[in-house]
Order: C-alpha cells, then sequence, then structure tokens
C-alpha cells in the first residue's frame, strides 16, 4: 500500500532559513557582540583597580603618619615643611612597596587646625583602557582621590631631650632633701612600702581564692548529703 504525502514547502523553509544557518548566525551575533564584552570587562577591571589604589593611597597615608610620628624630634626637625616631606616620601615608599602605579602623583599637604596636625593626600591614578573612550567616553582619563588623616600635634613635637646625670641625681636630692633623707633612703623606702602593699594585696587574693573554694566545697558536700538522706 502506497502512502502519499503532502509537501510542505513551509516546514522546507524553516529547516532552510532555521537549522541550516544556526551555527553561521551565532558566530555572527557572537562576533558583533565581542566588542561590547570586551569593552564592559575593560571598563569595569579598570574602575575596580582605580578604586583599589585609592584604597591602597589612604593606607598609605595613615601608615605614613604613624611612622612619623614615631620619630624622635628636636628643634630641627619638628617644622610643618619637614613634616610634609617625611609624610610624602614614607607614603610613596609605601605605595611603591605595595606594587601601586603612579605613586609619585602622590602628594601630601600639612594643615594645623587647633591641637591637631591635618595631613591631606592626593592622588591621582591614570587609566591605561583607552580603546573604549576612543569611540565614546565611558570613564574619565583620570581618577583624583583624597585621603585625611589627623594626629596630635603632641606626637610631632620636640620629644627629645638630653639630661645629665649630674643634674638628674642633683633634682632627686633636692627632692629626698627636702623630705628629711637621701636619696638612698628614699628609693629604698618607698620600694618597702610598695613591697609591703604588694605581699599585703596578694595575701589578701590568696586568703579570698581559698575562701571561696571552701565554700563551694562545703555546697558540694552538703548537696551530696540531702541525695542520700532518704
Amino acid at each position: 500500500m502506497q502512502i502519499f504525502r503532502k509537501k510542505n514547502n513551509f516546514s522546507k523553509d524553516k529547516r532552510a532559513f532555521g537549522y541550516k544557518r544556526s551555527k553561521a548566525q551565532y558566530l555572527v551575533e557572537f562576533v558583533l557582540f565581542f566588542p561590547f564584552l570586551i569593552a564592559t570587562i575593560g571598563v569595569l577591571t579598570e574602575i575596580a583597580y582605580g578604586l583599589n589604589n585609592g584604597i591602597e593611597a589612604n593606607a598609605a597615608l595613615n601608615r605614613a603618619v604613624a611612622i612619623t610620628s614615631s620619630t624622635l624630634r628636636d628643634e630641627t626637625n619638628s617644622d610643618s615643611n619637614i613634616i610634609k616631606e617625611e609624610i610624602q616620601q614614607k607614603a610613596k615608599e609605601i605605595l611603591i612597596a605595595r606594587k601601586v602605579p603612579f605613586s609619585d602623583s602622590f602628594e601630601v599637604e600639612v594643615l594645623e587646625v587647633d591641637d591637631f596636625f591635618v595631613a591631606i593626600g592626593k592622588y591621582t591614578y591614570t587609566y591605561t583602557f583607552k580603546l573604549v573612550n576612543t569611540f565614546f567616553q565611558a570613564i574619565p582619563d583620570e581618577f583624583h582621590f583624597t585621603s585625611v588623616a589627623l594626629v596630635n600635634k603632641a606626637h610631632l613635637k620636640p620629644n627629645n631631650f638630653t639630661l645629665e646625670n649630674d643634674a638628674l641625681t642633683s633634682t632627686f636630692n633636692n627632692y629626698a632633701i627636702q623630705g628629711g633623707e637621701t636619696l638612698e633612703e628614699n628609693v629604698d623606702n618607698l620600694f618597702n612600702n610598695y613591697q609591703n602593699k604588694w605581699q599585703q594585696d596578694f595575701e589578701n587574693a590568696w586568703q579570698d581564692f581559698v575562701n571561696s573554694k571552701r565554700e563551694e566545697q562545703e555546697a558540694n558536700i552538703q548537696e551530696g548529703e540531702e541525695e542520700v538522706t532518704p
């Protein structure tokens, strides 16, 4: 028995325009979409990298201020301009050690506000991904970051003094003589007083500990007797 099937021109067209050309169609779409994908990834990467460098610059400023405040100072190196140069130099060294690009663009200003020094750090990051900006301005050419750090003036004032031993001994002797004792007797009496106080405090603390343990044991014994009693 012969079966006749009606030709379906629509299905042939669908197969011709649907399946046979699908691979080429996907390839064309990918080729058209690929530049936009690369541009989007590049823009996001540059923005993230720039923000990370801004965070590194802020951390470098705070670290540089901490290092500068720990420096021994006298009248010759306590000027605000010297402090500014030290903070800027330390911050650049930290940025270079952290592999942060454009570290030379980091600049520091130091302002005096009441009892504080205000260190203001400015860092400029220049984007290297310029392909997108040739077609349209997607990202700025530069990002400018500003960081602020506060430090008390007392940490940056002269803190290096020279005092002769004879002068120190004379000062202590004067205080001792005013109290009717020599320097050696005054120190011995002071040590003995604190030694007696420390010993008494230790004995009191030990006695309190012993009493607490004793009360705890008595309470446990009493609870055990109550459980055994019918």
